[in-house]
Parts: structure tokens; sequence; C-alpha cells
């Protein structure tokens, strides 16, 4: 048994309300882009064990996104 480390590079699209672009952008960096927690681990290691895979994730690290990367792609105003 061996444990194998892969870098993967990920595009994550966030919905944020807010009645400001500015405010919305605050929270990017938050809990939206962050690391899942152990508990968030093992579930899905337990649905991936339903499915037959032989192999486990032990850890997720995201890097904070700097702020040339947040990238506003649409606003969608309430009526």
């Amino acid at each position: 048994m061996a444990d194998y480390e892969f870098e993967v590079t990920i595009t994550v699209v966030v919905r944020v309300r807010a009645e400001k672009e500015a405010a919305a952008r605050t929270v990017i960096a938050s809990s939206a882009r962050s690391s899942p927690s152990a508990e968030e681990i093992r579930m899905a290691n337990e649905g991936e064990f339903l499915l037959g895979k032989q192999a486990t994730t032990i850890a997720v690290d995201f890097d904070k996104p700097d702020e040339e990367s947040v990238r506003l792609i649409s606003v969608e105003k309430e009526q």
C-alpha cells in the first residue's frame, strides 16, 4: 500500500448573494474555497467504497485564491 499525492488544477464557480460586488468578493477566500473537513473526506470515501473503488482520499488542501484569479462571470439581479 502506498500514498500517492497529486496536484490538480480546479476551476470553481462560486455564487454569492450580496448588495455589491465588493462585498461578494470578500467571501470568496473563505469556506467556499477551503479544504474539506476530515468528516467530508470520510463521507466521500464511504461513497467511493460503495462504488467499488479500491482507494481512499486521506487529505485535500486548497490554496487561497489571489485577487487576480477571481473573475466575475455573471450578475443576476433580483426582481
